[in-house]
């Protein structure tokens, strides 16, 4: 065997020129470092607002957070200032010319406001003349008018004969179907007025009602009243008694 000089210093091989020119080519030399002991460090602990571990990441410190209130500007306050009242509107011509009390007496009678009571004068005088040419047109089959609807929207027209119909629709009207014509009703009327005010039971007010189609009488004792128009000889089925505690009596003249 070849000499060979091998010297160890620190875990470091030396091998002489000589030595390393006589090992065989195809020697394998393995060589392991020698192992060095490290004792491990042991971290103390340290509260991490006093010292941080050597080698440790610098974690960022939070910074507080410090809201700033908005200040809001209140909303301006309304200076009280002085009261206007709104002045009520202007009456309609309509009413310009009525005799006093009539407007007050339609709203408290029919329940209406000023501007209704205008809107059904409104409506009658624009009524009125197709009335006046109806009966005129109808003659003695005309059985009366009357206006319907809380603001007199509607004008009916009474008749005797059906083949008037067309005409009345055609003029702006509601045509109704009558047994009596109003000169009927009318004479009705006046033979009650002659003889009944002699009999004690005779009744106390009369009136032709065109709506129901008869002469209405009203009294205090009304099945004695109605025996009396029987026995005058009166169409019973154009008188209507009613019973009623109204007694009018008339008015002594002013002096």
């Amino acid at each position: 065997m070849s000499r060979r000089r091998i010297a160890t210093t620190g875990g470091t091989l030396a091998i002489t020129a000589l030595a390393l020119a006589s090992l065989p080519a195809v020697a394998t030399l393995a060589l392991t470092p020698p192992t060095t002991a490290t004792t491990p460090r042991t971290a103390s602990t340290v509260p991490p607002h006093k010292t941080r571990p050597s080698g440790a990441a610098c974690a960022p410190t939070p910074r507080p957070t410090v809201t700033t209130p908005r200040t809001t500007c209140p909303a301006p306050v309304p200076t009280a200032g002085p009261s206007v009242t709104a002045s009520p509107p202007p009456d309609p011509p309509i009413l310009s010319n009525l005799p006093p009390g009539l407007i007050e007496a339609l709203q408290r009678d029919l329940g209406l406001t000023r501007q209704q009571v205008a809107t059904r004068l409104l409506n009658e005088a624009r009524l009125t003349p197709v009335e006046a040419r109806l009966r005129e047109k109808l003659g003695d089959r005309f059985g009366g008018s009357w206006f319907t609807g809380t603001l007199a929207e509607t004008l009916m027209i009474a008749t005797t004969s059906p083949a008037d119909i067309p005409a009345i629709v055609s003029a702006g009207a509601t045509p109704k179907v009558v047994r009596a014509s109003l000169a009927t009703l009318r004479a009705v009327k006046q033979r009650l007025d002659d003889l009944l005010p002699a009999h004690p039971d005779g009744g106390t007010i009369r009136y032709v009602d065109v709506r129901i189609n008869k002469v209405v009488v009203l009294s205090r004792n009304a099945p004695a009243t109605l025996n009396v128009v029987k026995s005058i000889g009166m169409d019973s089925d154009l008188v209507v008694v009613v019973h009623s505690e109204e007694d009018p009596r008339p008015h002594a003249p002013k002096r």
